[in-house]
């Protein structure tokens, strides 16, 4: 992963983490992880803020930064695939309702 500095905060991607990265950091960065911690750069995926609307797996509408995101990939005909799934806030896999 190739080692940014940040031109905005935001949150570490890494699961455990969650902590917030200040503009100006050293982090790590692709496009299927998001930004982490230098430290958290080996760490599972966590949670990703979604910055735009779409809708959760259970159908309901979520506005942006309201839900999270989960990257899916699957191979179809030997072909790969990458999937961003939203789930909101109320979804039972975040821990809610």
């Amino acid at each position: 992963m190739p080692v940014i500095v940040t031109k905005k905060a935001g949150t570490c991607t890494a699961d455990g983490c969650g902590g917030r990265i200040l503009k100006g950091e050293y982090v790590e960065y692709s496009a299927a992880t998001g930004t982490r911690h230098l430290e958290c750069a080996n760490a599972a995926q966590g949670m990703r803020p979604n910055l735009r609307a779409g809708t959760c797996r259970c159908g309901a509408a979520v506005a942006p930064r309201q839900g999270t995101l989960t990257l899916k990939e699957s191979v179809r005909r030997g072909r790969r695939r990458k999937v961003w799934l939203v789930s909101c806030r109320q979804c039972p896999s975040l821990g809610g309702g």
